[in-house]
């Protein structure tokens, strides 16, 4: 059996696409397909991610004449029981989700804050009836695009999140460690993105407008968006986070 044909049967039983192994392993799509035609090899160093990703000897892995069927065995029993995750499967998945959430929190806080004119008490009648249907139209078209984008882009890592994890006490007790340090952040980032939207929209009322002029009215209705957006921003990324490691590390008796 080819080193292809290893590498094919290897990727096939951990469920992953060429393009989610390409992503794991730092490469591209067509890298991965010329392997598993036989058509090259990767770097030694990627040929050892690989002996890790899959947990197979790089002995077994190289030479033609030995075979992964026993390796492929354990793998296929612990697709039956759950998936094991190395601290690379780990990392890239806590990395995929980060970027998610971050493109996600910075167009909700982009949403809240274009509509913080229409549900705080700041409105003036100018901007009620001209700005802030505009606003809220180009935050729902935000909204649906990144909504479009996030459910068409090809996740990787959908199986980790539908499947019983399997891990090694150490890589398992390393994460456990990193989420414990985030924990106490990741709730103070959420309160503190409450606290400002309830400063941002604490309602200034309509009669501090009597005695300004437009340019006045603008600027605090402008600075009531920007921190609504950043509130938004703060606590939906900070939710994110925290969701993340929750799902990673869920099932704690599979370790």
């Amino acid at each position: 059996m080819t080193f292809g044909e290893k590498l094919y049967q290897l990727r096939k039983a951990h469920g992953l696409s060429q393009e989610a192994l390409a992503e794991k392993l730092n490469t591209s799509r067509q890298a991965v397909s010329k392997w598993e035609n036989n058509n090259g090899y990767p770097e030694t160093e990627k040929i050892i991610l690989i002996g890790r990703l899959f947990q197979v000897k790089l002995d077994d892995l190289l030479i033609d004449d030995r075979d992964i069927h026993a390796d492929k065995e354990q793998t296929t029993q612990k697709e039956t029981q759950g998936f094991y995750v190395s601290r690379e499967t780990a990392n890239g998945f806590l990395l995929y989700y980060k970027r998610q959430f971050l493109l996600l929190s910075a167009v909700c806080g982009i949403a809240i804050g274009c509509n913080a004119v229409s549900y705080t008490s700041t409105e003036h009648y100018f901007f009620v009836s001209n700005v802030a249907p505009i606003l809220t139209t180009i935050s729902i078209m935000m909204l649906l695009a990144i909504a479009i984008y996030i459910a068409l882009k090809q996740n990787p890592y959908r199986i980790l999140r539908k499947k019983e994890l399997i891990w090694s006490e150490e890589v398992r007790k390393e994460i456990q460690d990193e989420f414990s340090k985030m924990k106490k952040i990741l709730v103070s980032g959420i309160a503190l993105g409450l606290v400002i939207f309830g400063i941002s929209n604490s309602g200034w009322g309509l009669s501090i407008f009597e005695n300004m002029n437009y340019r006045d009215i603008l600027f605090y209705l402008v600075f009531s968006m920007v921190l609504t957006a950043v509130s938004g921003f703060i606590t939906f990324f900070c939710i994110g986070i925290y969701w993340s490691y929750s799902i990673l590390l869920r099932n704690p008796e599979r370790w």
